[in-house]
């Protein structure tokens, strides 16, 4: 799978250079958020190396929760629910 926090980084910044407000959150299915936290906390370590077990649930100050439903969906703060198309 492509790199899913730099896609989902992308996705977030978006928003606001389109004229709209910094996503509410993302929502990762049971198939996308294990690999989130994994990445997250891949990252995270190696610039905190003490972080250690570190729940990973925000991402560029949006929060990123699992969801039900398999796939990724951002979430506006209107409440428009817009899936994200992710390369495998």
């Amino acid at each position: 799978m492509t790199d899913l926090i730099t896609l989902l980084v992308k996705a977030i910044y978006s928003e606001p250079r389109e004229g709209r407000s910094v996503p509410a959150r993302i929502e990762l299915g049971p198939d996308l958020f294990p690999h989130f936290q994994r990445e997250h906390r891949k990252a995270l370590a190696a610039v905190l190396p003490e972080a250690g077990n570190v729940y990973p649930g925000s991402l560029a100050g949006v929060p990123v929760v699992e969801a039900t439903t398999p796939g990724a969906v951002l979430v506006r703060l209107d409440g428009a629910r817009v899936a994200l198309a992710l390369p495998e």
